[in-house]
């Protein structure tokens, strides 16, 4: 695989995509989940595998979940909350804030730039 897949985005997410990392390994992700309060604990929850894996398997469908290993979690804000339409992202150049240059993306849902749309 030499390029990024993507499903079809549906409100929430853009769902869970493929991409060959730099040391060549094939990763999958990320899945949703959303948070209330402070996140304490950042470990994968296995009884997730199931789940995950039939998201993987729309896009290589040979894939088991047996064949999945957990490799991180982490959070990513969002600008929307659950059940509500995604949002695009805002973005501040932080210059007010003793940050010149710094351009700061709010609630950015893809790794790539996209245009706002009303």
């Amino acid at each position: 695989m030499s390029r990024l897949v993507y499903p079809v985005p549906t409100n929430e997410t853009l769902g869970v995509h493929a991409v060959v990392d730099l040391g060549g390994r094939l990763r999958f992700g990320p899945d949703i989940e959303y948070q209330k309060g402070r996140v304490q604990d950042y470990r994968v929850d296995e009884k997730k595998r199931s789940a995950f894996g039939a998201s993987v398997r729309r896009i290589l469908p040979h894939i088991r979940d047996e064949d999945l290993t957990p490799d991180m979690s982490g959070i990513r804000p969002k600008a929307a909350g659950s059940g509500r339409a995604r949002q695009g992202f805002r973005h501040t150049e932080e210059t007010d804030r003793g940050l010149p240059g710094l351009i700061n993306l709010v609630g950015i849902d893809s790794p790539g730039l996209r245009p706002h749309r009303q």
